[in-house]
């Protein structure tokens, strides 16, 4: 089971009570207060615990059928902590992720060896569960995902028109500016021609270029404040900023008349003439903090200044007591405060809906709206899915069979729709994963010494068919092997760079007849033959497609030592997916062909 989150206490809870022989839970995080809300196998006294090792303990007052339990705190893309051979041992997946880097990957582990995974995820009241049987069926990037909204440098720093725009503009650029590591005073030429640069990218308007890298270099003048020598110049600091950031920028954009040519005009803040004496009179009187708490209400302007003002004040402190920066964290109240102060009086500027604290938090922190009783149910369709894995004769990897038993579920609040299903389908002809063949390319550490590349190019030809030729991607885009590439044939294995345990290989039809086949380089010590016994099936030849398309696959090539490297540019897509006392009774053990299995 991979995460122990909102989905991952419900799904371990129903699996151990299933009668699951042995169940292994992989979780890189710690226990937040956040988190408390719905994952109810976490308690107050675990935060900043592990999660995979807190649910593991919590788990055991019900583990009724003594299920054996086995936590591991990492990351489950760690190929030293889960190697190939780590993987092998399960009979199925369960996903409880919230991430799509780790849930691509985890798919793809499953797809080179053959294991069924259950995919499950819910976003508020929407969820759905997706048994993924390999080859057979749709796996789980055989249907594009959600592209995520990016937002251009220029539109932040200069022209929002969304509250999105000034709470990235709050939390990515200002915050960063003034409190975090990642800051620094821009003080070389180079590093300025840098910058500029990155934003000429962006925009052709020198003006408006100018007045960006002005607005930094002033940023990390006040950054300096906050530890000046004297008290005096620290007690300017926070005056300083608002004054800065909310009036000066403002009326330097106002002087760039190209923006504003189809634009409202925002309204330079008039801090010391309208609101510095009300200001005063709130940060007077300590009971004024509870508007701090009011979470859920909007702040007019000047509750925002005061925020803002406390916030400030707190960051200031904690950097000249004991921290050496601080960076961005939702669950920092002094963080998030100023974040969402900066963000509404800039709103109020430029004449965009100001939001509540409440709002701006899930914005700020990337939060998915995750309720309790969605993560239940999902759970509890994902442990019911796998049944029918478990009662069906499975050999050979042959889930055909399978297929008719199981099917996607869905849940959610619409009416007539609170649950629905659909049958699962074949694997899509272009999907990135399951379009291709997978394996094991078992080598011992004799074989990497004493093998060329030249031996392992004939045996691929001679294994899987090829016509003629070959060629071979190392890793992400390293290209090692070509017919007008050949500088390596005569290297070893071992003497080609990058070429480890855990490295992928992507071997490819140069007459174009046959499909891909991805290798997965496992140097664990093994039994079986060197070479996967895998039969490539015929290429599907794309109809209707352009033949520039294929040209425009690769952006650059760039020789390098004993490689050449293909830079592809590839599209950035997330998943919005997340993340009483029972009786004992008895029951028979569940079994399929008198196995014992592991998830």
């Amino acid at each position: 089971m991979v995460g122990a989150g909102g989905i991952g206490c419900e799904l371990l809870k129903n699996l151990v009570l299933s009668q699951y022989g042995e169940i292994h839970i992989v979780d890189l995080d710690t226990i937040t207060l956040s988190n408390l809300n719905r994952q109810f196998l976490f308690r107050p006294k675990d935060i900043d615990k592990s999660k995979s090792l807190t649910v593991v303990k919590a788990v055991e007052a019900f583990n009724y059928h003594n299920t054996k339990l086995v936590p591991h705190h990492g990351n489950i893309m760690d190929t030293n902590q889960f190697p190939i051979a780590w993987w092998d041992q399960f009979s199925y997946v369960f996903n409880a992720l919230d991430n799509l880097e780790a849930r691509r990957y985890v798919n793809k582990m499953c797809l080179f060896l053959k294991k069924p995974l259950m995919e499950s995820g819910t976003t508020g009241y929407d969820g759905q569960v997706q048994p993924i049987f390999p080859y057979y069926s749709e796996c789980f990037e055989c249907q594009a995902k959600a592209t995520p909204k990016t937002y251009p440098v220029c539109t932040i720093r200069s022209t929002p028109s969304q509250p999105v725009h000034c709470i990235t503009w709050a939390k990515e650029f200002l915050f960063h500016q003034l409190f975090d590591e990642s800051s620094s005073t821009v003080t070389t030429e180079q590093s300025k021609e840098q910058q500029r640069k990155k934003l000429e990218e962006e925009t052709n308007d020198k003006q408006e270029i100018e007045n960006m890298l002005k607005e930094s270099n002033e940023l990390s003048e006040l950054r300096q404040l906050i530890k000046a020598p004297e008290l005096d110049d620290r007690k300017q600091f926070i005056h300083r900023t608002i004054i800065k950031i909310f009036k000066v920028d403002i009326e330097r954009l106002l002087r760039i008349d190209s923006l504003w040519k189809t634009r409202v005009k925002p309204v330079p803040l008039q801090f010391d003439e309208s609101y510095a004496h009300e200001l005063s009179s709130l940060l007077s009187d300590k009971a004024n903090e509870n508007i701090i708490n009011r979470d859920t209400q909007v702040w007019s302007l000047v509750e925002n200044l005061y925020v803002f003002y406390k916030s400030s004040e707190n960051l200031q402190k904690r950097l000249n007591e004991s921290e050496t920066f601080v960076s961005f964290d939702k669950d920092d109240e002094d963080t998030l405060n100023f974040v969402v102060a900066a963000a509404n009086i800039r709103c109020s500027i430029f004449n965009i809906e100001v939001k509540s604290k409440f709002d701006i938090k899930q914005i700020a922190g990337n939060i998915i709206p995750a309720i309790a009783t969605t993560n239940a149910i999902i759970s509890g369709f994902s442990s019911l899915g796998a049944l029918s894995f478990y009662k069906s004769q499975v050999e050979n990897n042959d889930f055909g069979n399978i297929l008719s038993d199981s099917s996607t579920v869905f849940v959610s609040i619409r009416p007539n729709k609170y649950i629905t299903s659909a049958s699962l389908v074949g694997p899509g002809d272009q999907c990135p994963s399951c379009s291709l063949s997978r394996g094991l390319l078992n080598l011992n550490e004799d074989e990497l010494n004493t093998w060329t590349l030249k031996d392992l190019v004939d045996k691929l030809i001679h294994s899987y068919g090829y016509n003629d030729d070959v060629s071979i991607i190392l890793g992400q885009s390293k290209l090692i092997y070509d017919f007008d590439f050949d500088d390596n044939l005569d290297k070893k294995l071992s003497e080609i760079n990058g070429f480890r345990n855990g490295e992928l290989l992507l071997v490819q039809d140069e007459d174009d007849i046959l499909e891909n086949m991805e290798l997965y380089i496992n140097t664990a010590p093994v039994d079986s033959s060197n070479l996967p016994i895998i039969k490539l099936r015929p290429k599907k030849q794309n109809v209707g497609i352009p033949e520039e398309n294929e040209e425009d696959q690769y952006k650059e090539i760039i020789t390098q030592d004993d490689a050449i490297m293909i830079e592809d540019e590839e599209e950035l897509i997330i998943n919005d997916n997340e993340d009483s006392e029972s009786k004992k009774r008895k029951a028979e053990p569940l079994e399929a062909n008198g196995k014992k299995f592991k998830v």
